[in-house]
């Protein structure tokens, strides 16, 4: 009788590294085991054995974004990268760090704090999002308009072929312009390359002061109009963000600084949140005249926050679409031209999934918006029709402002249906030789990606 996919790898591993695969479910479909290496021998190991015998790998970091892509078309082995959370080198001076692809960004952060520095982007629960697993879903944060994706930070990967060889590109320093610049190409590749196993990026000093406005409209759109003008004013904030009525008030309710009068009983009243950071008295000064500007552009009140409370507010908005997506039934990120924004944001905000209009979360200057349904109450085959409805009408929307809609949530019902990702780019064809290329056997998370590569 043939040996189960667990029985083999401990065989080939020793039986600490082999997990069961309850609680590592991906869109309904069980692994037959988890693997978690310790070294590098270890999975070079696994990822030839998967090759030859034809084995679905799915690598996972923290399990924060599982369910982001199509549904696999296998899921033999998850593979946890949890083992590998070193710090690899550490150069203050030169303002670079090469880590581990397992580490959590909460303790990359925490380690670079003593050398009074950080890595400017940001992720959904930190303390759970790995480096490995912020790379291979390339998204950015609040921050986006100012830090752009984690990409711009990247100078060096190093990465595990589905073949066991370990291939590394660009390098440890800022200043490194050699070669084909694969850093890029790994990175938003949801790990259908290879396995991301370290990565090297350029760092930033941590900023003396922080802090930020929070200010409210009586509507959705007058919040991004304002928050477009402040952006382009000499007091432009790092980010800039509009979420509307049902958002904040899980903000009234759970952050002690938006308990004043913000009008957030009020359907329609949305909410901007504006960014700052700085030497102090510049930072002070800037914030005075977006205030100035706000309350002319129509806000009902603007709040200053100031450290600490200004960097608990920015961690529940990036952690916000996290905390919400469970009690979602459709979940679209949107992104557009920022100039477009507002007119995406009009047109998206009146379709209707069982009857409800979605809750927003806008950020104007770098051009997204995620769209969240609430649940339904209705059957499941009245809510599958309603949510193929929106998804077509969302993507229709964005395809007029020459934009993407990705499916971030959804019934697996739906999903079978659809391509998150959208149609079909004309470069798929070339997407799909590349994959052949690096993964010849389709072994890792197969399926999942664009075009169901």
């Amino acid at each position: 009788m043939e040996s189960s996919l667990g029985e083999q790898l401990a065989r080939l591993l020793g039986g600490s590294v082999v997990l069961p695969g309850d609680g590592y479910e991906v869109d309904g479909l069980t692994p037959q085991a988890v693997v978690r290496p310790v070294d590098r021998l270890q999975l070079a190991e696994i990822l030839k054995w998967a090759s030859s015998e034809g084995v679905a790998l799915l690598p996972r970091g923290g399990g924060t974004r599982t369910g982001l892509g199509n549904v696999p078309r296998k899921a033999d082995v998850v593979l946890d990268m949890g083992a590998f959370n070193r710090v690899l080198d550490y150069q203050p001076a030169d303002m670079t760090a090469t880590v581990e692809a397992g580490m959590t960004l909460a303790s990359l952060q925490e380690h670079l704090a003593s050398g009074g520095e950080f890595v400017p982007f940001e992720a959904a629960q930190a303390n759970r999002s790995t480096v490995g697993g912020i790379l291979s879903v390339g998204a950015g944060g609040p921050l986006s308009y100012a830090y752009g994706l984690p990409r711009e930070w990247l100078i060096g990967i190093g990465v595990m072929s589905t073949q066991g060889v370990s291939t590394k590109a660009g390098g440890k320093v800022v200043k490194n312009v050699t070669g084909y610049d694969l850093n890029k190409l790994y990175t938003g590749s949801l790990g259908t390359l290879g396995v991301i196993v370290e990565a090297s990026f350029k760092l930033l000093p941590n900023n003396p002061h922080s802090g930020m406005l929070l200010a409210s409209f009586p509507t959705l759109a007058a919040s991004i109009s304002a928050g477009r003008k402040l952006l382009h004013s000499p007091a432009a904030p790092m980010g800039c963000h509009s979420v509307t009525s049902g958002v904040s008030r899980r903000l009234q309710d759970s952050v002690q600084a938006a308990s004043q009068d913000l009008g957030l009983s009020e359907e329609d009243t949305a909410l901007t949140f504006a960014f700052y950071s700085g030497r102090a008295q510049a930072t002070r000064r800037r914030m005075e005249e977006a205030a100035a500007l706000l309350l002319a552009e129509g806000a009902n009140v603007v709040q200053r926050i100031d450290d600490p409370a200004s960097n608990g507010m920015l961690r529940w908005l990036t952690d916000a679409p996290a905390e919400i997506n469970p009690n979602s039934v459709l979940v679209i990120k949107v992104s557009v031209q920022s100039k477009s924004s507002a007119r995406t944001s009009a047109e998206c905000g009146e379709i209707l999934v069982s009857g409800e209009k979605p809750e927003q979360m806008a950020d104007p200057g770098f051009g997204s918006i995620r769209l969240l349904w609430p649940s339904s109450t209705e059957g499941a085959a009245e809510v599958e029709l309603s949510i193929l409805d929106a998804v077509q009408q969302t993507r229709q929307i964005a395809s007029r402002y020459s934009g993407s809609a990705v499916v971030e949530r959804c019934p697996l019902s739906v999903k079978r249906q659809i391509d998150v990702w959208g149609d079909a780019p004309d470069s798929l064809a070339v997407m799909r030789s590349i994959k052949d290329r690096f993964d010849p056997n389709g072994i890792l998370n197969p399926g999942r990606f664009l075009g169901g590569i």
